[in-house]
């Protein structure tokens, strides 16, 4: 093996891991403090994207001075940043606070089958085999994780259903908003301008500075690891992993991260997963290696 290919599986990898661990954090900060996912995602944002921009450099210029010669392009970066990164992180943090960490975590995986039914849509062909088989799985978890396995029965709370759906959706929708952005302008000023919008279009909304949360020394420091580990770091380490090992196998190194939520989840806040949602949350993952599977098939 490479150099730089163990370099981008421990990067991608570890990014995954750090991801998912993030996600056990805000649920503690949920669960203990008074703070809701609306201030999470709103500060957590503006202060990643600022972080971010930081580490822009000559790229901001650049964007900064076609933004003022393309409208459009203006009206991409915000919509970007409102329905696709603010829609998907805050209903990743809205689903962590009516559930748990590692149900919002494979709730939001659900996003690749997503993307792989739009390809199908927009391509007028019917799914090959193993989009078949993905779209079946990702159905058959969804069914276990929110009824335990008992179709009489809807355990997972509906809120918590809807808003680790809409974090799929969010997915989604930043991960086809950001194709032509990225390729033109990098992928770290977009995501920073895109945070920082998504941030401060919600702060707009909630004015997170009229209700601060009660946190203690400890909650604010965990809330910036949040910021600076669990988003600015991980970011980072996943981008590094793209470039070494290529996009695909970066993504089923991706799938670590429910692994790790759902683990730390178990580990650390004492979080008790049923059998039937265990096997859901396999059901979901595997619809991951099938659609990459898929693509490469594919070419």
């Amino acid at each position: 093996m490479k150099n730089h290919d163990l370099r981008g599986y421990l990067c991608a990898g570890g990014g995954a891991v750090i991801w998912g661990l993030s996600g056990v954090v805000g649920q503690y900060l949920l669960v203990h403090y008074d703070v809701t996912a609306y201030w999470i995602t709103s500060v957590r944002m503006a202060g990643a994207g600022v972080v971010l921009l930081a580490l822009a450099g000559r790229q901001l210029l650049s964007l900064r001075s076609a933004v003022t010669e393309e409208h459009r392009l203006l009206l991409h970066l915000i919509g970007y940043g409102i329905f696709g990164l603010m829609l998907s992180q805050l209903a990743f943090y809205s689903c962590i606070q009516f559930s748990n960490a590692g149900t919002a975590t494979i709730l939001q995986t659900l996003s690749v089958v997503m993307m792989a039914v739009i390809v199908c849509f927009t391509a007028g062909r019917r799914p090959y085999g193993r989009e078949s088989l993905s779209i079946l799985l990702a159905l058959v978890g969804v069914f276990l994780i929110s009824t335990h396995g008992d179709w009489r029965q809807v355990v997972l709370s509906p809120l918590a259903l809807t808003w680790g759906l809409l974090a799929a959706v969010g997915c989604v929708c930043y991960s086809f908003l950001a194709i032509s952005l990225v390729r033109r302008w990098g992928s770290i000023v977009v995501n920073a301008l895109g945070m920082l919008i998504g941030g401060l279009a919600l702060a707009a909304v909630i004015q997170p500075w009229r209700s601060l949360p009660s946190f203690d020394g400890a909650a604010w420091g965990l809330f910036a690891a949040i910021i600076l580990i669990g988003t600015v770091l991980t970011y980072i380490l996943f981008l590094r992993g793209v470039g070494d090992i290529g996009p695909i196998k970066a993504t089923l190194l991706g799938t670590l991260e429910p692994l790790s939520s759902a683990l730390c989840s178990a580990i650390f806040l004492g979080t008790v997963f049923q059998p039937a949602e265990l096997v859901g949350f396999v059901c979901i993952i595997l619809t991951v290696f099938l659609v990459m599977a898929q693509k490469r098939v594919t070419g």
